[in-house]
């Protein structure tokens, strides 16, 4: 192998433990330039790149409007304003009237009150009707002014308008070259709108009384229907003071409810004490008044005693004689002529109440004291159950009527405060109606008031009393011309930022290509051909301007060693679309970066058509890759150790075969890579341009994945949207995308080139210390 001085043999080993990775999308696919959508930082970038674009546009649209203004006629404005409604409230009333009219199916004059129509106001006031007059009158003076050439649309020398959409104010302005037109003009339009406001103004009073006239009629029957109604709905009723009836009608109810609850409780305990005294007596009730009747009457008494003795004796002779015997007939034939006379004294005692069972009854004939008490009490009882039952059935058909009333009664209040309510808007509409049309009586006999004029035609004028143009208006139109120019020059900067097809920012790339930017090499004047071994050890190879170029490629490798999760990255092919990219140069420093940082590193020049890498590590190229590939050289003899990093090993390219693609897509092509994978932490591989030719794309397929170099403002567009279309059909795995010669990155190093300042700083006040001590 050979190698620079101090050459040191190659120790082939496996590589340590993996560091933790960071995982980061690998592929994406490329978007059309023609589609892109530029976000607010890529505008100030066009903004930026595009300034004299811009400024030379807006200078030269500018000018422009400078110079037609200058060539202009000027021309001048005048303007009178006038006052149509009253500021203050004297026709609140008015408008209230209106509003109560309308109601009954009127329109009530229109133009009064606050209810003026602007629109239409103003096209009256523009009308040929109104202007003829007064364009006739005009003409008397300026004959070439006609209807049509005022009041002509957009543009007209006359405008009216209202003069703010919260005011009751209209402007009227002119615009003409001649003042004297102007002043003219206005005086004799302000004139006619008053005559105008005047005869509108005593048309619309008279229309007023009038419409008040016609609906006084309407209105008096109106109140009248109202009043007879309310009274027949009154008597209906029987409604005089529908509140308090209410309440008392709940007091009724009320009242009822509780005398029909006491009744019924009295009939409960009626009951009971008739049912009590009917078990005491054992009689029915008709039973018991006979025999009470019937105990008090002598000669039945004295019979039913008779009666008695007969059964005793009838008893006693039936144990001695058979009931055929004469002594017993005779017994029985006077207990039967008994019985009948009973039955005839009772029938002449009770009459025709005489209850069956009584007579002959041994319990009824006679009642003592206590139980004729007891059969009064009872009688008593059986009469209040009737009249309490009686009383019961009445007061519950009072209240149910009642509670049926209570029902209907929020309707019937709901009618007669409807029709109280009508009574009284009918009658408040009526009394102001008469009201306001005393009113307009009096303001057509005393008063009449035409529109104030409170601003008269007037002319600005400059300090000097000179008319002031407003057409045309040099500081205006010249801002409104460097707008316009900054427009279009924004315009055009952003249709040769469009027909730009190179790169600019790393931002326009990462937007166009959607994959990761892996590093950002900051645009450098450092030698391409790095120093000899003494020389990159010597204070001037830390150069505080190269240190934002070395770190920039430390941060490369950073990134690559945390891309890919779980797995490590052991194979990186490094290419470009097209030639001159400084993929040769990424490479080489890239190398050197990992290797900086501790990874032992080969660095492969993969591109054998136009190899550089000798070149810019300054090393020999007699025999590489080529040699190592075509013959049985021993790998230890072609690869190369640089004599500045001793974890970095060179194969360069070796003699420029004449079909590079059969090597590279070679079996023993193959098994090489998989050994120096298996060798090294990491293998970089610097291929050719993807363009033109397949030696990148063979190779890289073979790699863990391709590291795209695109250089700002020289890659084309179109070219990184062929190359990457190319690996995506290839499969290719592209890690990212690495921008190269970005300008203003260096910046972003200051912090590290400081303090790598301080670092020497102390180096050299320790030095000098020592040199002090050993004199």
């Amino acid at each position: 192998m050979e190698s620079a001085p101090n050459p040191q043999p190659l120790t082939l080993h496996h590589p340590g433990n993996p560091s933790q990775l960071v995982p980061m999308p690998y592929m994406a696919e490329f978007q059309d330039p023609d589609e892109e959508e530029l976000d607010l930082g890529q505008l100030f970038a066009v903004i930026r790149r595009r300034a004299f674009v811009i400024l030379g546009v807006a200078t030269l649209v500018t000018g422009g409007v400078a110079v037609w203004t200058a060539n202009q006629t000027p021309e001048y404005e005048g303007k009178f304003q006038i006052l149509v409604e009253p500021v203050t409230s004297q026709d609140d009333n008015f408008s209230r009237i209106s509003a109560l009219a309308g109601g009954l199916g009127g329109q009530f004059l229109q133009g009064q009150g606050s209810g003026l129509d602007y629109d239409s106001q103003l096209a009256v006031l523009q009308s040929p009707k109104l202007m003829d007059p007064i364009v006739q009158q005009i003409q008397a003076r300026y004959p070439e002014l006609e209807y049509n050439s005022m009041i002509g649309g957009k543009g007209s020398p006359l405008s009216l308008d209202r003069f703010n959409n919260n005011t009751k104010i209209l402007e009227v302005r002119y615009r003409d070259a001649e003042p004297e037109k102007i002043q003219f003009v206005l005086e004799t339009l302000q004139n006619a709108y008053l005559r105008y406001s005047l005869e509108d103004r005593k048309s619309n009073i008279s229309q007023g009384i009038q419409f008040i006239e016609d609906q006084l009629p309407q209105l008096r029957q109106r109140v009248d229907t109202l009043q007879e109604q309310l009274q027949k709905f009154r008597q209906q009723y029987n409604i005089i003071e529908p509140e308090l009836q209410g309440q008392q009608l709940a007091q009724q109810l009320t009242k009822l409810d509780d005398q029909l609850l006491e009744a019924q409780a009295q009939l409960v305990q009626e009951q009971q004490l008739y049912e009590t005294l009917r078990r005491q007596i054992g009689l029915e009730p008709g039973m018991a008044i006979a025999a009470s009747v019937l105990s008090e009457a002598p000669t039945y008494q004295a019979r039913l005693n008779r009666l008695k003795e007969l059964e005793n004796e009838i008893a006693a002779e039936s144990t001695r004689f058979t009931p055929s015997s004469p002594q017993v007939q005779v017994l029985l034939e006077e207990r039967q002529t008994i019985e009948l006379l009973l039955g005839q004294e009772a029938s002449e005692v009770l009459g025709s109440q005489l209850p069956g069972g009584v007579v002959g009854n041994p319990q009824a004939p006679f009642q003592n004291t206590i139980r004729t008490g007891l059969i009064q009490e009872m009688v008593r009882a059986a009469s209040q159950i009737q009249v309490l039952q009686v009383r019961n059935q009445v007061l519950g058909e009072a209240a149910k009527m009642l509670s049926e009333y209570r029902e209907q009664f929020p309707i019937i209040l709901r009618q007669y405060t409807d029709l109280q309510r009508e009574l009284q808007i009918a009658n408040t509409t009526l009394t102001e109606l008469l009201a306001r049309r005393e009113g307009l009586r009096v303001d057509a006999a005393e008063r009449e008031v035409p529109w104030e004029v409170i601003s008269q035609p007037t002319i600005p004028r400059d300090a000097n009393g000179n008319p002031v143009p407003v057409s045309p208006s040099l500081p205006r139109n010249l801002v409104l011309g460097a707008m316009l120019g900054l427009m279009l020059g924004f315009g055009a900067a952003l249709l040769a930022e469009r027909l730009d097809n190179v790169f600019h920012s790393p931002e326009d790339l990462k937007d166009a290509t959607r994959l990761p930017i892996l590093g950002l090499i900051p645009a450098s004047d450092r030698s391409v051909v790095l120093p000899s071994a003494d020389a990159r050890g010597s204070a001037s190879f830390q150069d505080f301007r190269d240190f934002g170029f070395l770190e920039a490629f430390r941060a490369l490798n950073a990134n690559i060693r945390f891309l890919t999760p779980g797995k490590p990255l052991r194979s990186l092919a490094i290419a470009s679309a097209i030639p001159a990219e400084g993929k040769s140069t990424v490479a080489v420093n890239l190398a050197e970066a990992a290797a900086s940082m501790g990874q032992r590193v080969l660095l492969v020049d993969a591109d054998l058509r136009w190899p550089q890498v000798h070149k810019r590590l300054g090393l020999p190229n007699r025999q590489g890759l080529t040699h190592l590939i075509a013959t049985e050289m021993d790998m230890n003899e072609a690869i190369q150790r640089s004599p500045v990093e001793p974890n970095l090993f060179i194969l360069t390219a070796g003699a420029t075969p004449p079909d590079p693609i059969r090597l590279l897509s070679s079996e023993k092509m193959h098994n090489l890579m998989q050994q120096w994978h298996s060798l090294f932490d990491l293998v970089i591989y610097d291929t050719p341009p993807l363009l033109g030719v397949v030696d990148g794309r063979v190779l890289a397929a073979y790699t863990d994945g391709i590291g795209l170099v695109v250089s700002m403002g020289q890659t084309e567009k179109p070219a990184i949207q062929q190359a990457i279309a190319e690996l995506q059909t290839a499969n290719t795995k592209v890690l990212g995308i690495i921008a190269n010669g970005v300008q203003g990155q260096n910046s972003t190093w200051d912090y590290g080139r400081h303090y790598n300042n301080g670092r020497e700083s102390e180096r050299e006040l320790e030095a000098e210390e020592e040199e002090a001590i050993s004199l």
